[in-house]
């Protein structure tokens, strides 16, 4: 890369920088939709365009360091924490450890480790007082790093100086706190060590001149915490005239505690001293009384340094923390599970551009440059934000590509028609872009509203697929209705453009659909029935370890090496109660196979590679015994998505379908937004409830498959209820005739969305390995579910709402204020 470029890429690290060009371009945005001369917005369109491929395009240099993987896929580093008891401050005795210091200091951890909940750090219990953490994409440099914050208690108090303590005047000229901090550390000779204070303890400090010297000196603290850790509201880093420092807010108790310590000081001679962790950070002499609610920590080195130690303080341990064990770990999915993934996603996305290209013919070209913007974008912000990628992360990818696609061929099957009726080429566009626009912008906002939610509820892969589908939201619609758009003004201005012409193998229907009302409800209850049952039944084992827990199985390996490709295979030949996950991590004593089964499946499988690998089945001689010479250890572990990871993914849900509710409700009428949630629940059991009759368990791997089910679902169903409520307020004749023709006029477009997406994902299916085919599967099923009732459960629901009490759909749709003022802004 030119030295340019590479001084480009790396100003873009600037948040200044970053927020002034983003800035810019959301000038550009909005002056693009507000002038309404067909030559200004395209040039204003053009430069967006540019700019906004060129961000993305610094973001992504260089791609190995910005564009960061989950655990799943790249691996990363495994620490194995020891929660340590708390210490009674009167007695000094140890307090026992209890089931809840350890998962407060998970919680706390996870919040250190991850405040955004966009990293994708999986976090389990494991024993009584162990919480193994597995971080992706940790290089071994930084590593210790990341010890240090685990491993910072980050206990703050403020204690008041005694001014005593810093006269001199003792043996050797020492001042008294010098003298009781060498008594402590039984330095200097007895006569030095002579001295203490009752109820204060002295301590080091150590300052560093802005010379750059350190000096050392001794202060003398009350042994009584006037404020701690608990008191803190907010930290936060901040610099000021070339000085870093961390401010704090303190909550309203915090605040009455430092107006009591403070009140009686003299201004200009008492101090205060800020402790962490032990050590003295400072102690400022008190300049103005009485202090209140906010005050600052100085002293740090840098902006990093800052930024953790308020992190640190944001979120205090109550018990220490140890790392007893830390390694290099490869990806759960495996190196050849990945490139299976990889190569057969570019094979089916190859295979869906290439048909786009065939069937729509010039204008598929156009449509592939706006998908090309579209990925260009995806990557660019994930890079951008410092997000994840993971498989729930991809998932939300291949949700907004297929959405994507999906915008381009409603725009040109709205062209096709408009055309049809003989109109220009120009205006045909025009109309097209026109008419497709609310179905495009509804679609895309019901989803957003949902990935908002999610992502505000969730947590871990949740959070992942929310983040990725939020962007890939905006950048779908984007490059579907401005990218493709100015290309199109492009082509006719400079006249390269003056016909178009596209496959038709989907001729026009008249099917009516509203009369399978009864049979569609039948199969349906049947299906919905049936799952219910199979999970009802099946229990726990429905749910993978993922969700309940289980049992790690370690083998030590030293020197010795197995591929965990190998051992994953092998293992699939033992009938166990869940599907096991295999991991390799590298430590400095040598490699470690980590194998995480259900309870009760470890002597099966630990019988099962012993008589299959040789290296697991050599023995040695010990003390006059034989023994295994690879030892082995199996102990229970939590769940790593974890109750509350399902009560949180449920509510999220629940909230999800909520907004949805409201959100259709406002721009369409009730009717129409009850049936999108029927569908939606009905989408999300029905494709839960068939996996688990199938004889699979639901693991992680299944909630983003899940996800990407739910956002389909939305936007197929929104396509057709726009097409419908445009045929009500424009058309003559029944309403269930105008719906029937409202369906029929957006199978095309159904069908051909669905075939180019689940083409994709069957390549998956087929190639993309064992671990993949679950998740390509479980979306599968769902694309065909969701494509179903979009068709013969959502729309009867809103026939049958709106007539149930001798109502009229048609009224309601023309009494609506925002129906009768919609959207009308030209792309």
């Amino acid at each position: 890369m030119f030295p340019s470029t590479v001084l480009a890429a790396s100003l873009l690290k600037d948040p200044m920088l970053l927020f002034l060009a983003a800035l810019a371009l959301l000038v550009l945005f909005f002056w693009y939709f507000a002038t309404d001369l067909e030559v200004r917005k395209r040039n204003i369109g053009t430069v967006l365009i540019i700019g906004l491929c060129g961000l993305c395009t610094l973001a992504i240099y260089p791609p190995k360091e910005t564009l960061k993987g989950g655990i799943d896929l790249i691996g990363g580093f495994s620490y194995t924490l020891q929660v340590q008891p708390k210490i009674d401050e009167n007695t000094g005795q140890p307090i026992p450890l209890t089931h809840d210091d350890v998962e407060q200091a998970k919680a706390i951890v996870e919040k250190r480790l991850n405040a955004l909940g966009t990293a994708e750090i999986q976090i389990v219990t494991q024993g009584t007082d162990q919480i193994l953490i597995q971080i992706p994409g940790v290089a071994a440099e930084d590593a210790e790093g990341v010890r240090d914050t685990l491993e910072k208690v980050a206990k703050l108090e403020l204690k008041r100086v005694n001014l005593d303590g810093g006269q001199p005047g003792g043996p050797e000229g020492l001042t008294l706190a010098e003298r009781i901090y060498n008594r402590q550390m039984n330095l200097g000779t007895p006569e030095q060590q002579a001295s203490r204070v009752p109820g204060y303890t002295a301590f080091k400090e150590i300052n560093k001149g802005e010379d750059g010297v350190e000096r050392t000196s001794y202060v003398l603290l009350s042994n009584r915490s006037a404020l701690t850790g608990k008191d803190v509201q907010e930290a936060w880093p901040n610099q000021m005239a070339g000085k870093i420092n961390v401010s704090i807010t303190l909550t309203s108790a915090g605040e009455d505690k430092m107006i009591n310590l403070t009140k009686d000081m003299q201004p200009g001679r008492d101090r205060i001293a800020v402790v962490l962790d032990g050590e003295v950070l400072t102690s400022p002499t008190v300049q103005s009384v009485p202090l209140g609610k906010q005050f600052e920590i100085t002293g740090q080195q840098n902006v990093e340094e800052a930024r953790s130690l308020a992190n640190a303080l944001k979120n205090p341990l109550e018990n220490p923390l140890r790392i007893i064990e830390n390694s290099e770990i490869s990806p759960t999915l495996g190196a050849t599970v990945v490139k299976q993934g990889m190569w057969s996603g570019i094979v089916g996305l190859s295979i869906t551009a290439l048909f786009v290209l065939i069937y729509y013919r010039t204008a598929g070209l156009v449509a592939l440059f706006g998908l090309a913007v579209n990925g260009l974008m995806v990557f660019g912000g994930m890079a951008m934000f410092g997000f994840t990628f993971s498989l729930p992360g991809i998932a939300g990818m291949i949700l907004t590509i297929g959405m994507a696609v999906d915008a381009n061929v409603l725009i040109y099957e709205r062209l096709r028609e408009e055309m049809a009726a003989g109109k220009s080429l120009k205006v045909a566009i025009n109309t097209a872009y026109e008419k497709a626009f609310s179905a495009i912008f509804d679609s895309n906002i019901t989803s957003l509203v949902t990935a908002v939610i999610l992502f505000w509820m969730g947590s871990g892969s949740i959070k992942g697929f929310a983040v990725t589908l939020t962007i890939g939201l905006i950048a779908s619609m984007f490059s579907a209705i401005l990218v493709t758009r100015v290309l199109f003004r492009w082509a006719n201005d400079l006249k390269l453009l003056k016909k178009l012409s596209f496959l038709d193998l989907i001729k026009e229907t008249r099917w009516d659909f509203l009369s399978k009302t009864k049979l569609s409800y039948i199969i349906s209850g049947i299906l919905i029935a049936a799952s219910i049952g199979a999970v009802a039944v099946r229990g726990e084992r429905s749910l993978g370890v993922d969700f309940v827990g289980g049992t790690l199985l370690r083998y030590q390996l030293d020197d010795k090496h197995l591929d965990p490709h190998d051992v994953e295979k092998s293992i699939a030949q033992v009938q166990t109660s869940k599907l096991p996950t295999v991991q390799l991590e590298k430590s400095i004593t040598g490699e470690l196979l980590t194998i995480r089964c259900g309870e009760g499946d470890a002597e099966k499988i630990s019988s099962h590679l012993r008589g299959a690998f040789p290296v697991l089945a050599e023995k040695k001689t010990v003390e006059g015994k034989e023994v295994w010479a690879v030892t082995e250890s199996v102990q229970g572990v939590s769940a790593s998505l974890g109750g509350d990871f399902l009560k949180q993914s449920l509510i999220a849900l629940v909230l999800g379908l909520f907004g949805i509710l409201v959100y259709i409700t406002i721009r369409f009428e009730f009717s129409f937004a009850l049936g999108g949630f029927v569908a939606l629940l009905h989408d999300v059991v029905l494709s839960a409830g068939i996996v688990v009759l199938l004889g699979s368990e639901l693991s992680l791997i299944h909630v983003g498959a899940l996800l990407t089910i739910a956002g389909y679902s939305v936007n197929d169903t929104i396509v057709i209820f726009d097409r419908i409520r445009e045929s009500l307020k424009t058309g003559e004749g029944e309403v269930r005739e105008l719906m029937n023709e409202a369906i029929n006029a957006t199978l095309s477009r159904t069908i051909l969305t669905s075939l180019t997406t689940i083409v994709t994902v069957a390549i998956i299916a087929v190639f993309g390995g064992a671990a993949l085919k679950d998740f390509a599967v479980m979306i599968l099923i769902g694309l065909v579910i969701g494509t179903y009732s979009s068709i013969f459960i959502a729309s009867p629901v809103v026939l049958w709402w709106s007539e149930r009490k001798g109502g009229s759909l048609r009224k309601e749709v023309l009494r609506t204020t925002l129906a009768e003022s919609d959207i009308q802004t030209s792309p």
